[in-house]
């Protein structure tokens, strides 16, 4: 019993040498929005630290209840031997809530060791409560499902205004290439236990980019009524074209979760029972202001606010030395869908291939970031010259005008730089240097006939096979000039390549049943293939362009409607459960043959 007492004492007391301790915080922990007539709470956390309970704080709108409870929590982790341990205490303030609008939770203070600490702020939504549904014939208002209380949520059909779609934009009404967010939200009164997306809402006319969602779900009041709301996916969209654009409705199918009550005799208890329906979101239009007429020259299709910048490095140019030519664009609009501008190099420099950086970012409801294009040129003559200043036109939205932001001009001054050929001069033989002696020839080599191989076989015989070798390598050669010159011909020469290479990747991950990056690679595959084969850019990959560019190459409309297939399903399975090998397998198959009809169709075609 001693010895125990003896080792149980030792680790102890390594324990408590190995313990690290981590900085005492004290914060707030964000509240949710809650119904008017609803009890809800206020919760503060101070970690690794004590501290007497706060006062309750006063929060307009609400009654306090309660408070503060207080409860306490403690770990200890063992990890390669560094022992770390964590605590916890929760000061928690029951409220009812009074009156509907935004409520602003204030900052609190707590003693900590001697440490003054303090909390941050937050807000949050008093909803007010649902409007009842009205009755027919003089008949009572019907009692309406409550998104907060089960206990309202009985087994039986449901109204399509309890659960559904709905399709959002940012904005009411938008000019050409002027930014967008398209919202795609569930709203539900029940819980969703499956979703599953049969038909994603397409966005024609758009050049869209998808934003990362968080699926945190949030009460929201819509139309009178309160519902538990989650974002199904958020797109950036660019407008291409002028008119009203409309987004189809998409098709989904939903397993929610019902309560019935079960009586057990002394107590009822609530049994959840699952059901299935299908539901649609809402068709949404947009409508898109063409840009006025006339645009001023130099107008290249910028939309958004911006500023621009040139540089020049180095500024004192020298003959047959690269210098690198900068046109730099900030700011927020189309960013990511700028063109290169044509800068009117003089005639004497080299400009050479530029080189385009994009870096944006959404913010807001917009993108952000900065557009830069980089020239390498190269002087060719001594002298004077004059790189010309190239204006920058957008259009601001804001403001409904254009803008035209100049820039500078650069006059250069070429000096010459490092001469890349050499001259020999060949000087006389200094008759004073005896040690140089004349070469002479053999007396027996110069008695040689020379003149009877031109009359041998052989000799023509080489000559004949070097000319042959010469043009073989002149045919050789213009044709790989002619390949890398064709940059459509290469990129149809790498399409069945590079499709094959991302099947295969997809096949591997069937295999290895990872669904997710399954999917991400056969919608890679199908995509790639396409724009490689009909010279797509990756931006331009949506649908119409892919559905005209396929009918223009006479693909067949049953194999077009398969690829399109084919994109939404790979689209819509982050949003699904995990599919079966078999439906896996069966998409995999589909892909395959889809690649391959398309390539039949081209083939006949050319």
């Amino acid at each position: 019993m001693l010895r125990l007492r003896y080792i149980l004492a030792l680790v102890t007391a390594v324990i408590a040498v190995g313990i690290a301790h981590a900085e005492a915080t004290f914060k707030l922990i964000q509240p949710q929005n809650v119904v008017q007539g609803r009890r809800f709470q206020i919760t503060y956390r101070l970690s690794n630290g004590e501290a007497n309970p706060p006062s309750a704080p006063t929060l307009e709108g609400c009654t306090l209840r309660y408070g503060p409870s207080v409860s306490t929590m403690s770990s200890t982790q063992i990890i390669n031997g560094q022992v770390s341990q964590s605590s916890s205490v929760d000061f928690t303030f029951i409220y009812t809530a009074d009156t509907p609008g935004t409520v602003k939770v204030p900052a609190l203070s707590v003693n900590c060791g001697g440490k003054k600490l303090t909390s941050g702020t937050a807000s949050f939504q008093i909803l007010p409560a649902d409007k009842a549904s009205a009755g027919g014939h003089g008949q009572p208002a019907a009692p309406s499902v409550q998104a907060d209380d089960y206990t309202t949520q009985t087994p039986g059909k449901i109204s399509p205004n309890d659960l559904f779609v709905r399709v959002s934009f940012s904005k009411s009404h938008v000019y050409e290439q002027e930014a967008v967010i398209a919202t795609i939200k569930v709203y539900t009164k029940y819980d969703i236990s499956s979703f599953l997306v049969t038909t994603q809402p397409a966005f024609e006319g758009f050049l869209s980019e998808e934003l990362p969602v968080s699926f945190e779900t949030q009460l929201e009041n819509y139309n009178g009524q309160n519902y538990h709301t989650a974002v199904l996916k958020r797109c950036l969209l660019f407008p291409q074209k002028s008119g009203t654009l409309t987004v189809n409705s998409g098709k989904y199918d939903v397993t929610y979760v019902q309560y019935e009550t079960v009586n057990m005799g002394f107590f009822r208890t609530a049994k959840p029972i699952e059901r299935k329906m299908t539901t649609s979101s809402n068709a949404v239009t947009l409508r898109v202001e063409p840009l006025p007429q006339p645009a001023p020259a130099g107008f290249n299709g910028a939309v958004g606010k911006f500023t621009v910048e040139t540089q020049l490095t180095p500024e004192q140019l020298r003959t047959n030395e690269a210098a690198t030519y900068s046109y730099i664009v900030k700011g927020s609009g189309n960013i990511k869908y700028l063109k290169e501008p044509n800068i009117a190099f003089p005639s004497c420099i080299d400009k050479y291939t530029p080189k385009t950086d994009i870096n944006a970012n959404c913010t807001g409801s917009t993108a952000s970031g900065t557009y830069r294009v980089d020239y390498t040129i190269v002087p060719q003559e001594v002298g004077k010259f004059t790189i010309p200043a190239e204006p920058f036109v957008y259009f601001n939205p804001e403001t409904r005008q254009y803008v035209t932001l100049q820039t500078d001009a650069y006059n250069i001054n070429v000096a010459k730089g490092a001469n890349t050929s050499v001259v020999t001069e060949q000087k006389a033989i200094d008759t004073s240097m005896t040690d140089i002696r004349h070469i002479k020839p053999s007396p027996d080599s110069v008695g040689d006939d020379t003149s009877r191989i031109f009359f041998a076989a052989w000799y023509w015989l080489l000559w004949a096979l070097a000319t042959i070798a010469l043009i073989v390598a002149v045919i050789a050669y213009r044709r790989h000039v002619k390949f890398n010159a064709d940059v459509q011909g290469k990129r149809l020469a790498r399409a069945n390549r590079e499709a094959t290479k991302r099947l295969k990747a997809a096949h591997r991950h069937m295999a290895a049943h990872d669904n997710d990056k399954f999917y991400e690679a056969l919608a890679a595959a199908i995509k790639g293939y396409i724009g490689d084969k009909l010279s797509i850019a990756p931006s331009q990959l949506i649908r119409d362009n892919i559905t005209s560019e396929l009918t223009r190459r006479n693909v067949d409309q049953a194999t077009i409607e398969q690829a399109i297939a084919i994109l939404d399903e790979c689209e819509m399975a982050r949003f699904t459960p995990a599919h079966s090998d078999q439906q896996v397998a069966d998409i995999y198959g589909k892909a395959v043959a889809t690649i391959k009809n398309i390539e039949d169709s081209i083939k006949r075609k050319g």
